[in-house]
């Protein structure tokens, strides 16, 4: 389940390719007619670099597609829509891989890897290619891909390199081949569309402790009740201030509890809208907190029974369940990256660098760091084993988990460093106790999501515009009715520098642009903003406000959806 959370970017990222349908197909894909729609920058790797570059250049004598990056870059290719109707014949992709010499003038080895993912768990297959020598440069490289079907997604990333500074790969003459080496037809009108986030945190809560309940695959009919018992240690984890978290689909994205053997009798918990439980904007989660379900099964929970089922009024399908802890999700504002921190090592084993003076700065009382990293276990410390103190491990137990990062807070480490950060050392090291790896360490000031119930979509926003153009939409009744005092704006975007705002241009009190002023919560994907945010700018009297919502951003930007709910405090 750690791994399907970790991919499950990726699965958005596979449903997010699209392809058009053409007659004129070509065997090979040679860069000369300036044509690359069909790959693109692509964040489907937690230390990707946000920032990587494609563009069309001359190279070893003809058109190539160079791809850069100051941290790693990873580029995308839209295999399905390129494949077409053949995409079951793919056995393997067949590609010139090359390197720019540096900014000296000078070639540098360079290296990194194919993924693909393929299957409801988004089962990795990953090959390593190199460029190491000069006169070898480019060379051919052919990959094998294993299972091809129709949610498989592939990823080429240049990950290593010699010398200090970036180094530019290229690509040319890229192949599909089927089992017996023969280049397939490919449309290269297909085009690489990346969804915008990873999974669809929006409106949720995070999970600390988090306990799953082995063995809840179910699917069943509109009406229809499925599941199993609870586990003794599901069962322990179900306490006061604990949610019920279920990853789901459905077609009209409802989602119940079950309880059938209560003592108070058959009770259905949670669903979609009902002003009490949280729903993610995607309908693909869904968390129901303790208190809901001891509203209907009463307060002794051992009068719950064991049985725990799942119901919905579509056809559903759950993948999984689990119960922890709710923590507010976490955003870093004005964050700061300890440059290199990209380190792997066994369990046990430590591995970091030295702060920089900028991160060392940015390290203050109400700052928190986060680690972006994946282990065996799920689990990482962050080690400082330079300070006065002594060799210091922090936050195994008590460090906020989720979606492949981990948070520790200034005071956790100096509840165990001291109060005075100069005797914390320069080092700082992670640790796991299982195989791990550390894409990016960042430290910034703490800003938090509030978990959302009751969330009414806007139907209709899905928007976009350049750098500070605005678009947007008059407000339906629903949406007026909804924002009340203790309400927020729930925004799902994506923008270049990863801004954005909320703007309401009608108000009686002129035209105001709220947010992303230092007191909204945004992290590229997701932006919050409050009712008292709006009201602050725009007066108490919600009918001054005016019916027009509009967002705005200080780069290219799009708005896929806008919800407004109850914040749950």
């Amino acid at each position: 389940m750690k791994k399907f959370l970790s991919w499950l970017l990726i699965a958005a990222l596979a449903l997010g390719m699209i392809g058009t349908a053409t007659a004129d197909t070509v065997d090979v894909l040679d860069f000369e007619d300036g044509n690359f729609a069909f790959i693109g920058a692509s964040k489907g790797r937690p230390n990707a670099d946000a920032a990587t570059a494609l563009e069309i250049v001359d190279f070893n004598g003809s058109k190539a597609l160079k791809i850069s990056a100051k941290g790693v870059a990873c580029a995308g290719l839209n295999i399905i829509g390129l494949a077409g109707d053949k995409l079951a014949d793919v056995a393997a992709i067949s590609f010139d891989i090359g390197v720019e010499n540096g900014a000296d003038g000078k070639f540098y080895a360079a290296s990194g890897y194919v993924y693909s993912y393929t299957g409801e768990a988004k089962d990795e297959n990953k090959a390593d290619w190199s460029v190491y020598m000069a006169k070898k440069n480019p060379r051919n490289v052919k990959i094998d891909l294993g299972a091809i079907a129709e949610d498989t997604c592939l990823l080429i990333t240049e990950e290593a390199h010699a010398g200090n500074d970036a180094v530019d790969f290229v690509l040319d003459n890229i192949k599909l081949l089927d089992k017996d080496g023969n280049a397939i037809a490919l449309d290269p009108t297909a085009e690489f569309k990346e969804a915008a986030s990873g999974p669809d945190l929006s409106n949720l809560f995070a999970l600390t402790g988090a306990v799953e309940l082995p063995g809840f695959q179910k699917a069943a009919g509109a009406w229809a009740q499925d599941g199993i018992e609870m586990t003794q240690e599901f069962l322990d984890a179900l306490v006061p201030g604990s949610v019920i978290e279920v990853d789901y689909k459905s077609e009209d994205g409802a989602m119940w509890l079950v309880f059938p053997w209560a003592s108070a009798g058959w009770m259905r918990v949670g669903g979609c809208g009902n002003g009490v439980d949280a729903v993610n904007n995607s309908h693909t989660k869904a968390q129901i907190p303790y208190e809901l379900i001891e509203q209907f099964c009463g307060e002794d929970k051992s009068t719950w029974g064991a049985m725990l089922q799942c119901e919905s009024s579509t056809n559903w399908e759950v993948y999984a369940v689990r119960v922890g802890q709710r923590a507010k999700q976490i955003v870093l504002k004005n964050a700061v990256e300890l440059p290199g921190f990209q380190k792997a090592a066994g369990a046990w084993a430590q591995d970091g660098v030295e702060m920089t003076e900028e991160f060392a700065n940015a390290l203050v009382p109400g700052s928190v760091i986060e680690i972006t990293y994946a282990s065996e276990d799920g689990d990482i410390w962050l080690v400082m084993p330079w300070a006065a103190a002594g060799w210091m491990r922090v936050s195994q137990g008590t460090a906020l988990k989720m979606g492949g990062k981990a948070y520790i807070t200034y005071e956790e480490i100096e509840a165990l460093c001291g109060e005075d950060k100069s005797t914390w050392g320069a080092m700082v090291q992670c640790e796991g106790s299982s195989a791990w790896e550390v894409y990016s360490v960042r430290v910034g000031q703490k800003a938090e999501f509030d978990a959302v119930a009751g969330a009414v979509n806007f139907e209709g926003f899905s928007v976009s515009g350049a750098a500070w153009a605005q678009d947007g939409k008059e407000m339906p009744q629903e949406i007026v009715d909804a924002l009340v005092p203790g309400s927020v704006v729930t925004i799902s975007y994506e923008s270049e520098d990863g801004n954005i705002w909320l703007v309401m241009p009608w108000a009686a009190a002129g035209w105001m642009r709220v947010g992303n002023d230092g007191a909204d919560v945004a992290d590229g994907s997701i932006a919050q903003v409050t009712y008292e945010q709006i009201e602050a700018l725009c007066g108490e009297d919600k009918s001054t406000w005016g019916a027009m919502m509009q967002c705005e951003g200080s780069s290219a930007w799009t708005v896929y959806s806008v919800t407004v709910g109850q914040a749950i405090r």
